[in-house]
């Protein structure tokens, strides 16, 4: 009856109760003793000695009444006489201590004779040290202050275990969440994944080895394989500035030099100086003939053709340590053939320990590599090696691994040509004063108005766009703030200081965007205007000069330009058009 009572209801309060505030540190003395034994004269000895040691007491008579009595209220020690009516002392104390969970109360059994049977009996019920009646005040006091560092030290051991347990919670929580952000706002704008041979596998919950791949104006492909320095959240936040540039670049052809450039710009700004992305940038030719690499920090690239296995090492450093790359650092060039087939991966793989802690890279790895055949997949035979390297053992970094038919054949898409929408439309937003600080989104503007669907799979790009011209707009004509402030570190800090300070002091102006979708054709066209009511710019000219990788202004137009067909600029820089075409 009394375990049924102390399992079922009283669990969660008890647990909640030693997990707080220690029950010693009550205002009056050292807590509470529990004095358990059948005889009145023993009660009140001890009760005495203990109230003159600081307790405060409370007495039960038999077994029953001290279980009620624990249940109630859990103290803070206990005292157990071994012979009592009933139930007696040894089965008493195993209930208690299956009542104390995670909690550790010392319960001192009280004897008048040493018999080892039942001491021994006691011991194993858990009792944690014995008094022989009658025993001195001073012999008491050194047996309860033992009692009271080791109900401490276990007390202090279960609140960190608890506090390290909900950290661990709260970083798996981190984890389920980075995963989300990544699977929701990065993998998913993926394409021809099925064409590739790709195996990853986390270290815990989430995977931090960024993989993307989209589709090239030709028809080739950009691949991109990345490995974050840092796990979950902060992984996962690096990759969405990464995804955003890599796909929207891709889609409207920019040069490998200015997407490197345009990323290692974005993870610059945005990760503190321990963080950065150690990745490798592929881009395949639409007619198959020609491969374009880049290598930044990761493992070798390993290409497979008719004359045998080449490696294609690091040979630049990993993007967002400098401001800028290095302009020897540029993409290589190499021929290629449809039979060819190329092997990448994160240092997981080859780094990942067996049980006797040798590397993969230094067993199998170079077996598995040396004997890659000709116009054969290696990923079976790779992931087999792995496996049984892993016997035993468990991995402590993210892997990744991506094997990649050069046939450009196999990632020819539709995307380009198909699913033209006859119908035209037109939207426009008239923005003014303090309105002029929260534009919408334009997907969230577009959507309920069903205007989205002709345009989703460009959304991003568009994004983009309108988001540079509005705020170049902004900025630059209704606001005049000057370029050139952000020439150094201190520069930009003053430049988006004096930005919230005029948009706060109710800077007037007005702004329309107007988007104009036109299917042609040959293919779709989205018109996108903008007009201030700004004053012009007086440098206007700097939009006609091509990207200076070393000046930290004008990027955003400048990558505008080059995802645009045209941009066109009049009035004196108040209005500007920008064409897009696919």
């Amino acid at each position: 009856m009394v375990s049924s009572i102390s399992t079922a209801v009283l669990e969660a309060p008890l647990s909640e109760r030693w997990l707080g505030a220690s029950p010693s540190s009550c205002a009056n003395g050292r807590g509470w003793a529990l004095v358990v034994d059948d005889s009145p004269s023993d009660r009140y000895l001890l009760t005495t000695l203990l109230v003159a040691e600081g307790f405060q007491i409370r007495e039960a008579k038999d077994g029953a009444t001290a279980l009620a009595s624990f249940i109630a209220n859990p103290p803070d020690i206990v005292f157990m006489d071994i012979l009592m009516a009933g139930m007696d002392g040894c089965e008493t104390t195993k209930q208690i201590k299956s009542l104390s969970h995670i909690s550790f109360v010392p319960i001192i059994v009280l004897t008048a004779s040493i018999d080892k049977q039942a001491l021994m009996r006691c011991t194993e019920a858990g009792a944690d040290d014995f008094l022989t009646k009658p025993f001195s005040p001073q012999v008491l006091r050194a047996r309860i202050l033992a009692m009271e560092r080791m109900r401490d030290l276990q007390r202090t051991i279960t609140f960190r275990r608890h506090a390290l347990s909900e950290l661990l919670e709260r970083r798996h929580e981190e984890q389920v969440l980075a995963e989300r952000v990544w699977s929701r706002a990065v993998t998913n704008r993926n394409v021809a994944m099925e064409q590739l041979g790709l195996v990853q596998r986390p270290a815990t919950v989430f995977n931090g080895d960024l993989v993307l791949t989209q589709h090239l104006p030709d028809g080739g492909l950009r691949i991109l394989v990345g490995d974050f320095t840092g796990h979950g959240l902060a992984a996962a936040i690096g990759a969405l500035p990464v995804a955003d540039a890599f796909h929207a670049t891709a889609r409207k052809g920019v040069d490998d030099t200015r997407v490197l450039a345009e990323i290692n710009h974005k993870l610059h700004q945005i990760l503190p100086a321990d963080r950065f992305l150690a990745a490798c940038l592929i881009s395949i030719s639409g007619n198959g003939e020609e491969l374009r690499w880049w290598n930044g920090g990761m493992p070798s690239i390993w290409l497979r053709n008719a004359e045998g296995l080449h490696e294609l090492a690091s040979h630049a450093l990993p993007l967002g340590i400098l401001p800028e790359l290095a302009t020897r650092e540029i993409p290589q060039r190499i021929r290629i053939h449809a039979e060819d087939r190329l092997l990448l991966m994160s240092d997981g793989l080859l780094e990942v320990c067996d049980a006797q802690g040798q590397m993969f890279i230094d067993t199998a790895f170079r077996e598995i590599l040396n004997g890659w055949a000709f116009d054969e997949s290696v990923l079976p035979a790779l992931i087999t090696a792995l496996d049984a390297h892993l016997v035993g053992s468990v991995a402590s970094d993210d892997i990744a691994v991506v094997e990649i038919p050069l046939n450009s054949k196999r990632f020819a898409t539709s995307h380009f040509a198909s699913g033209l929408v006859s119908s035209n439309w037109q939207w426009s937003l008239t923005l003014e004063d303090e309105r002029l600080a929260h534009p919408p989104s334009l997907t969230s503007a577009l959507r309920p108005l069903g205007l989205l669907e002709s345009i989703e799979i460009h959304a991003g790009v568009l994004e983009t766009i309108v988001a540079e011209l509005y705020s170049n707009a902004l900025e630059h004509g209704i606001l005049e703030l000057d370029s050139t402030l952000k020439a150094t570190p201190e520069g930009f800090e003053i430049y988006y200081r004096e930005r919230e300070r005029r948009l706060a002091t109710g800077h007037a102006g007005r702004l329309t965007l107007t988007l104009n979708y036109e299917a042609e054709p040959l293919g779709h066209c989205v018109r996108i205007r903008v007009n201030d009511s700004g004053c012009g710019f007086s440098d206007a000219e700097v939009f006609a000069l091509p990207l200076d990788t070393m000046r930290p202004w004008g990027r955003g137009i400048a990558m505008v330009r080059d995802l645009c067909a045209s941009l066109t600029y009049t009035n004196y820089g108040t209005e500007v058009e920008a064409v897009y075409r696919w």
